[in-house]
């Protein structure tokens, strides 16, 4: 969904509300590795398609990073918080990278929806 300015937003589907109004989605390689590392913050949301079974790992990290978790109907299965300079598994079709300091109106089974451009 495009807002205001053409904006690409993170939209809580489910809920009807709009999650942040920045997107960046890693569909290469270079930005799938860098991902947050070395940011003191990030406002936004980092999204991760097809990602499978992997890892995600928070060296370089300087902040804890809320990995949000989506089927392939891009459904909330889980979430799970990713510590500074630790390796979390995950196993979904989707990852969404937030910042975990903050607040977010998230919840299992939720539909999360966004704007690749």
């Amino acid at each position: 969904m495009k807002g205001e300015n053409n904006i690409i937003v993170l939209v809580n589907r489910t809920k009807n509300k709009i999650l942040t109004e920045r997107v960046d989605v890693a569909h290469d390689f270079f930005s799938r590795a860098w991902g947050l590392m070395f940011r003191k913050k990030y406002d936004g949301a980092m999204v991760f398609p097809h990602v499978g079974k992997t890892s995600f790992h928070g060296f370089f990290c300087f902040f804890p990073i809320l990995l949000v978790c989506l089927d392939e109907q891009n459904r909330v299965k889980e979430a799970k918080i990713l510590k500074p300079w630790s390796v979390v598994s995950v196993n979904c079709e989707t990852v969404i990278e937030l910042d975990a300091r903050k607040e977010w109106d998230i919840e299992k089974g939720d539909e999360l929806v966004w704007d690749e451009g």
